[in-house]
């Protein structure tokens, strides 16, 4: 059986064809999320009717979900304008088929603790950064979504007077590098350029504050393991710097164990792969 699977972030949009377990034919385009979610909807409706046969779609999204009716309960407004209130299982009903709608990083919990162990599936937390930090948990082997499928917004943590994603997020890195050097524009230009001892001493900083709010969850939760993602955490310098600091920060009994995410930036895709899969049976 095959899916059309979507992962619509602030800064691209990636899609693929999920089928039989693997995901394929794996693209991008950028969101332009200014353009309005109108816009950037129907963009998404073009790629979905380029596919031909298709038995269900999935679609990963950034935002608060509520994953039975479809509806974006509340993303910011200032990246994709119009996004809030919007109902993707409706947006998408024109093709016929069973549209499954998840908060991205609840599809990224989904799609990594499938694939671990048995021993540490029961309870996993599951942080993404990005263009804000993303969070989700599993409890019990499923995602907990909470009273008002809002659960694991890590990055509305309150620490040091903002909020955990205002100082953790790739947007925050990169605004400081992009003042340093405009040449640092993105991600991938910053971890490029890990050599220099002033882009190394930014990152070492902004690694303290993403290991700080890991800390402080880890000391909540005491989860079997902490999966972190990101195209920026797939650099293993970064996921390093990362994960030692963790270990400094946290208290004697208590047992640090933090994954990379396997899938990287995949990982969305794959996990509204599964969900779509569910709903084809």
């Amino acid at each position: 059986m095959k899916a059309a699977v979507f992962d619509i972030g602030g800064t691209f949009v990636k899609h693929g064809i999920y089928e039989d377990g693997v995901l394929k034919d794996v693209s991008s385009f950028p969101t332009c999320g200014q353009d309005g979610a109108d816009t950037l909807i129907e963009r998404i409706r073009n790629v979905c009717g380029s596919i031909a046969n298709i038995d269900a779609i999935g679609i990963c999204t950034r935002g608060q979900v509520n994953c039975d009716t479809g509806e974006i309960i509340y993303d910011p407004p200032h990246i994709i304008p119009g996004y809030t209130g919007k109902n993707l299982k409706t947006e998408f009903s024109s093709f016929g088929v069973p549209v499954a709608v998840e908060n991205d990083a609840n599809c990224m919990a989904i799609a990594e603790s499938n694939a671990l162990s048995a021993d540490v599936t029961a309870d996993v937390l599951c942080l993404t950064y990005g263009t804000c930090v993303g969070g989700a948990i599993v409890r019990g082997g499923a995602v907990y979504h909470g009273a008002n499928w809002s659960a694991g917004e890590f990055g509305m943590i309150y620490i040091n007077g903002e909020y955990y994603e205002n100082i953790a997020s790739v947007t925050r890195l990169v605004e400081q590098a992009k003042a340093m050097d405009a040449s640092l524009c993105d991600g991938r230009a910053i971890t490029a350029q890990l050599n220099r001892s002033d882009v190394y001493a930014l990152v070492d900083g902004w690694a303290k504050q993403v290991a700080e709010g890991l800390a402080s969850l880890m000391h909540i939760f005491n989860p079997a393991c902490i999966i972190i993602g990101g195209g920026i955490m797939e650099n293993k310098d970064v996921f390093n710097m990362v994960t030692s600091k963790v270990s400094e920060l946290t208290a004697p009994g208590f047992d640090v164990n933090i994954h990379s995410a396997r899938f990287g930036n995949s990982a969305g895709l794959i996990g509204a792969g599964i969900l779509a899969q569910k709903l084809m049976k």
